[in-house]
């Protein structure tokens, strides 16, 4: 339900084989798609308006790290880097290492390291909502009568499928036998970070309280030094999976996300029903784009949810629904939720993420989130190939969520700062004038221009 290959991304709209200005190749999409004629220039005067990115301080220092974050990034990107287009309407290029061998500091795209510290954010919106469905196939479009405003939270998702991402922050082998902490201190506390020591830890057993050996069915999921994914029913060069130290980041999105759901919710009046997609599932977890883990990171995304929802307070938060699509999903939110006693209702159905009664849209404040890629506008692709494209296509969000349509975006005004404590409580801090001032930013710097090709770096890497 919530992945995205090689296969979506052929149905999208012809590009130019020239660079094109950025802003003109994306509104040539936005027509192309037919968004243009779905949505009034009025419903995005209110909608642009309530854009707000809430990030987090212990990664996100800065607002030029937060700016860089929004605009160092291509227009398209799926199957891990390996297929997508730049702002100006080029290709990727066809080296697979492209990517991996971006500098910290290049002109226009962000490095490894700087993607890990720019998904440490959301971007909300309060949008337009004129139709469900649509993702998978077999689940159908559905057009509202009367169009409704939900707030969209665009939350990104851990990516395995290369290894130069997620995976090299949450899994030890022969080839990544150890893990760099510096930018994530705070997740690493106690725990392991060498592949020598997490063996020893795990000795001949297959998991402990921070570590577990991956399967792939009855055999291990190993890895070569130099780099090959093949299975094994050896244990010496068996994936590791730091648990602990995933389920503490997504304790931090997760605080975020909440925080971020309860202050928007405050701002309208009515307590918020959530609709809490899975994230970072589908294809973001398939380790090298083959070896599917989503049953082992799903429960840790639910437990997430509920350990913060036991501790902490979020009093304009009346519900959170999970949208389920399997059999195991429901197993594994059963065996989460058994006893979870709350003021806040939590609940799971096969409901479509954007589907709401009326009656609930009249007594909540209906929010959703978006399962994005932090390396991509908001919205991503342009078929009905992920979740997050089929919000972008039944939606105002690709208006409200890109730089090119909405430049509130990159308004520091519009961002507000997030402090996650070490019990994950989540403090929203306030932004002052001065401060901005002092800062002196120019939104303009980092959008590429229209002759600007970031393959033309690929030499100076």
């Amino acid at each position: 339900m919530f992945g995205k290959g090689i296969s979506s991304f052929l149905f999208r709209p012809r590009t130019t084989p020239a660079p094109v200005q950025p802003q003109k190749w994306f509104e040539k999409q936005l027509m192309e798609s037919g968004l243009n004629a779905k949505i009034s220039r009025e419903h995005l005067k209110k909608s642009q308006a309530t854009v707000k990115v809430y990030y987090n301080t212990n990664y996100l220092s800065d607002g030029l790290a937060v700016q860089n974050s929004l605009t160092k990034i291509p227009a398209v990107n799926v199957a891990g880097d390996r297929s997508g287009y730049f702002q100006n309407g080029l290709s990727f290029p066809p080296d697979l290492d492209f990517f991996a061998n971006i500098p910290e500091g290049h002109p226009e795209l962000l490095s490894p390291v700087e993607r890990l510290i720019s998904a440490k954010k959301l971007i909300f919106s309060e949008s337009h909502v004129f139709a469900s469905g649509g993702y998978p196939n077999a689940n159908p479009v559905r057009v509202y009568p009367k169009p409704i405003n939900v707030g969209l939270f665009s939350l990104p998702g851990a990516t395995f499928e290369n290894s130069y991402l997620h995976y090299r922050l949450f899994m030890l082998d022969p080839k990544n036998f150890k893990i760099d902490t510096a930018k994530f201190e705070s997740i690493y506390k106690n725990l392991p970070t060498e592949f020598a020591v997490a063996k020893m830890e795990l000795g001949t057993y297959d998991l402990n309280h921070s570590l577990i050996r991956i399967r792939t069915g009855l055999p291990y999921l190993a890895r070569t030094y130099s780099g090959t994914y093949y299975p094994s029913f050896n244990q010496s060069n068996a994936v590791i999976f730091q648990s602990e130290a995933y389920f503490r980041h997504l304790l931090e999105d997760t605080s975020l996300l909440l925080a971020s759901v309860n202050d928007a919710a405050k701002s309208t009046g009515r307590p918020a029903f959530l609709k809490a997609t899975a994230v970072g599932m589908g294809f973001f977890a398939k380790i090298d784009g083959h070896y599917d883990i989503q049953h082992m990171l799903y429960p840790y995304f639910l437990r997430a949810f509920r350990k913060l929802l036991n501790e902490q307070s979020y009093p304009w938060i009346a519900k959170v629904e999970f949208p389920l699509f399997s059999e195991r999903q429901h197993m594994q939110f059963e065996s989460v939720f058994e006893d979870y006693k709350s003021s806040i209702e939590v609940i799971r159905t096969g409901r479509d993420v954007l589907q709401f009664t009326e009656k609930e849209t009249d007594i909540y404040f209906p929010c959703a989130v978006n399962p994005s890629d932090a390396f991509a506008y908001t919205g991503n692709e342009w078929g009905f190939g992920s979740v997050e494209s089929m919000i972008g296509n039944n939606s105002s969000l690709r208006f409200d969520q890109v730089i090119h349509a909405n430049p509130l975006l990159l308004d520091m005004k519009h961002h507000i700062p997030v402090r996650i404590m070490e019990d994950y409580q989540a403090k929203i801090e306030a932004t002052s004038i001065a401060k901005l001032r002092s800062q002196n930013l120019k939104i303009e710097t980092n959008i590429p221009e229209a002759d600007a090709d970031p393959r033309s770096h690929q030499l100076r890497l």
